[in-house]
């Protein structure tokens, strides 16, 4: 699950490592999806630390924060320098980044002083054999749009252009199904609110 609605999702600004409480807006939004579906099951909530994660997390599955195992793998792409600018403000930097274009969106490949796309996909990567460690049937995880992107790409055995062609809106939901020898499957449980600026 991605986290819900911050005030820089609606403005269009990235927000990376940086610490965006959910706007009021956002938590109606996970209230009212854990009345519409109920809580959510699993044996380990996994939340990425940013406060934005856990208070999602924390709405949709009724848990205690102290209940919610906060993973720093799971945590948002750092962008570096382009952390709280707008596209106007980013486009100064412009020359300084390499951009891949995939689902409509330019995505940068090394911002400033951040994460490369390469070194996100391998925390992604770290992180599923974390997840595949733990002694549990179910795992609920609350993340961010840039990481699920790599994440989910990673268990759709899709390649990092193919997964940043894949938009994961605020609140959407994706369930995974691994079995031992098989082919992951993959169900859309909610798509997430029509919410938000897209890059």
């Amino acid at each position: 699950m991605r986290h819900s609605l911050t005030a820089h999702n609606r403005a269009g600004v990235i927000t990376g490592r940086l610490d965006e409480p959910l706007s009021a807006e956002g938590r109606a939004a996970a209230r009212r999806f854990a009345r519409t579906h109920g809580v959510l099951p699993a044996d380990v909530v996994l939340s990425s630390p940013a406060r934005r994660a856990v208070d999602t997390a924390r709405l949709v599955t009724g848990l205690r924060e102290g209940d919610i195992v906060l993973d720093e793998r799971c945590h948002e792409r750092h962008y570096g320098a382009l952390e709280g600018l707008d596209r106007e403000q980013v486009s100064a930097h412009a020359a300084r980044i390499v951009y891949l274009e995939a689902g409509g969106a330019r995505h940068s490949v090394n911002p400033p002083g951040g994460e490369t796309l390469a070194e996100l996909r391998a925390r992604a990567r770290r992180f599923l054999t974390a997840i595949l460690g733990l002694h549990a049937e179910s795992v609920l995880i609350c993340s961010h749009g840039t990481f699920l992107q790599q994440f989910h790409g990673i268990l759709l055995r899709r390649n990092s252009l193919e997964a940043l062609a894949c938009h994961v809106r605020n609140l959407q939901t994706d369930r995974f199904t691994l079995r031992a020898g098989g082919e992951p499957q993959h169900q859309l449980v909610h798509a997430g609110l029509s919410t938000g600026l897209i890059w």
